[in-house]
């Protein structure tokens, strides 16, 4: 029997669907390299909220307090009154009132008070009487509506003395920041009375009573990096007719309720036991980061928007405003600013009275 021949065999054939080592390192690198710009996107991502969610926070206390001036300041009152100009010798009746309403640059209406105002206490502040019904004890505290001075102003200082006492030992350093400060005197200690019985009183002893010689003063820290608070009392577009404009009112941001301004010969402009209709408030804030990083050029505020001229003349606030923000931006600094227009409820301008 004859035997077939034997069939060759054939070689194997390989698969040619899988990767080459080179194929997969070169996959590998362009995954990586994917996998790193997703991490730099996401770690960029995560820096911009912090950062967003920080700018939110940092200038959060600004808006609040803002707020609370508007809230507080519109609530002044003069509470006036008809009276004689003269009791013993009355020749006239005249708008009277023991209450007071003063705003302006701090150095310029407390300039009694001290040199060192210009410094620790730059920019504006205001002072006045509204029924707030802050008290201390509990005998005065159900007298819901009852006077208080009030005000605002900005400190800059070291918040050492506001520390409570279990921080004193091991404790970090002083901040030393700008702060907008509210001041609360309580109805038992409200001095305004103790001066304003002689109608002629001009002076500020109704403020320093609190503000200089209260001990404990009776103040609180409304928010921190608030550099700037500019207030201008204007007229409304009714006051001002065709003869004024709204910062006719005070020319140089001074508003004094005591006092008698000769700058109208009509009366128009005369702030005597009168309320200002609109009081417009700027505050000017920087963040936190600035104030760590530029402190002495934050510190030379005063001396630079005193040099400036700045906030001098009311009419020249757009571009003061506008040359201060130009100056921070220069320095690299971090700034909001906020401005309102605040109406005062119980003002009812008029200017039929010229004494």
């Amino acid at each position: 029997m004859v035997n077939p021949p034997a069939r060759k065999s054939s070689p194997v054939k390989h698969s040619q669907n899988g990767f080459t080592l080179v194929e997969v390192l070169i996959s590998t690198a362009i995954l990586a390299f994917i996998v790193f710009l997703l991490l730099v996107m996401v770690s960029q991502m995560s820096k911009t909220w912090k950062s967003t969610s920080g700018k939110i926070e940092e200038f959060r206390a600004a808006r609040e307090s803002l707020d609370t001036i508007t809230r507080r300041l519109s609530q002044a009152t003069l509470n006036t009154y008809l009276d004689y100009d003269n009791p013993t010798n009355p020749t006239s009746i005249f708008r009277q009132s023991e209450l007071r309403f003063l705003s302006g640059p701090t150095a310029t209406i407390l300039a009694g008070l001290g040199s060192t105002l210009t410094n620790t206490n730059p920019t504006m502040s205001v002072f006045f009487q509204a029924p707030n019904g802050f008290a201390t004890n509990a005998t005065n505290s159900v007298l819901q509506h009852a006077l208080n001075t009030w005000g605002y102003f900005i400190e800059y200082g070291s918040d050492t003395n506001s520390r409570p006492s279990f921080l004193t030992i091991g404790t970090p350093l002083p901040r030393v920041r700008y702060r907008l400060m509210e001041l609360m005197e309580p109805t038992e200690s409200l001095s305004i009375y103790n001066y304003t019985t002689n109608r002629s009183y001009k002076n500020v002893d109704w403020i320093s009573n609190s503000l200089v010689t209260a001990n404990p003063r009776p103040s609180h820290v409304v928010a921190e990096n608030v550099i700037a608070l500019i207030l201008l009392p204007k007229l409304t577009p009714a006051d001002m007719g065709s003869t004024y404009t709204a910062a006719s009112l005070a020319p140089d941001y001074v508003y004094d309720s005591s006092t008698t301004n000769s700058l109208s010969t009509n009366g128009m402009l005369n702030p005597h036991n009168q309320l200002p209709p609109v009081v417009q408030v700027s505050l000017i804030a920087v963040d936190e980061v600035s104030a760590v990083r530029f402190p002495q050029i934050l510190a030379n505020l005063s001396n630079v928007i005193s040099s400036s001229n700045w906030f001098a003349q009311s009419t020249n606030f757009t571009a003061d405003i506008s040359a201060f923000q130009n100056y921070l931006s220069t320095k690299q600094i971090n700034y909001r600013v906020f401005t309102t227009d605040i109406a005062i409820k119980a003002a009812k301008w008029s200017g039929t009275q010229t004494n």
